[in-house]
């Protein structure tokens, strides 16, 4: 038995070295290479009092992720939830980070719809609103970045 919970330490061990990791996803990782719960307790903790597994640094990473991918608060929120993150932590994370979520639909417009023409009719300004959308910024952000390219 010692074996084993060895061989998962270092597994472990060896996912924390290429990214970081929720207790929740290493719950869930450990879970499917058949470890008892009491072990995987136990293994988390010890990499929580050695601080390789953060949650508070799991979470900024998160957000940093999604706001280089040009998503809006909605759609964070969405695929936080998702991801186990908690509520409170991400909206602290959120504050800290200071993000103007104006200027980032607007760049997320631009991207995607800097060369195409500008005279736009219901159809087309449907489908801009849509992808918006789909990125997770609200009617506000999304009729600034549109009036702001007009």
């Amino acid at each position: 038995m010692e074996e084993i919970e060895k061989k998962l330490k270092n597994y472990v061990l060896w996912l924390l070295s290429r990214q970081d990791y929720s207790r929740r996803d290493l719950t869930r990782k450990l879970q499917q290479k058949e470890a008892t719960t009491e072990f995987t307790e136990r293994l988390l903790d010890w990499c929580e009092s050695h601080n390789f597994i953060n949650e508070r640094r799991y979470c900024e990473g998160f957000v940093r992720r999604h706001l280089a991918k040009f998503h809006g608060a909605k759609r964070i929120q969405s695929e936080a939830m998702a991801k186990g993150i908690d509520r409170a932590l991400l909206d602290e994370v959120v504050e800290e980070l200071a993000v103007d979520w104006f200027q980032l639909a607007q760049d997320a417009y631009l991207k995607k719809f800097s060369n195409a023409h500008q005279d736009l009719d219901q159809k087309e300004k449907a489908k801009r609103v849509r992808y918006l959308m789909y990125r997770g910024f609200s009617y506000e952000h999304i009729d600034f970045a549109m009036q702001a390219q007009q």
